[in-house]
């Protein structure tokens, strides 16, 4: 394994590719890129256990227990964050923008900023 120094430019570096993705942030094919890999590894549909194609609050909930988050009290408030239309389930789109808004959003009142559940210090 070659470790690298800061001359070498041939290196894919976390922060080479975090300013690559948000040089990119405006590129459709980026929003469809983030669309295949929530399609292609099955995260919405491992999540939709009732497999209606939606997630209601306690799947999504669910997710944040698997994953080890001990707290999950957040969950309420970052599920209906995400629901922007209000009918008590999440739908693909809905979770496939507010995790693009997420990750691209300047706007630090947006309210998908809670898309992993709010910051901790």
């Amino acid at each position: 394994m070659k470790i690298s120094d800061a001359a070498d430019t041939n290196v894919l570096t976390g922060e080479v590719l975090a300013d690559s993705v948000w040089k990119q942030r405006y590129d459709p094919e980026l929003k469809k890129c983030i669309e295949s890999l929530i399609y292609m590894y099955g995260l919405f549909n491992l999540m939709d256990v009732n497999c209606d194609g939606y997630l209601q609050e306690e799947e999504h909930r669910r997710l944040f227990h698997q994953v080890g988050v001990p707290d999950t009290s957040y969950a309420k408030e970052t599920f209906n964050a995400i629901d922007v239309d209000h009918d008590g389930k999440l739908s693909v789109q809905e979770f496939i923008d507010a995790c693009y808004d997420f990750f691209f959003s300047e706007d630090e009142r947006s309210s998908n900023t809670l898309y992993f559940g709010p910051l901790v210090d």
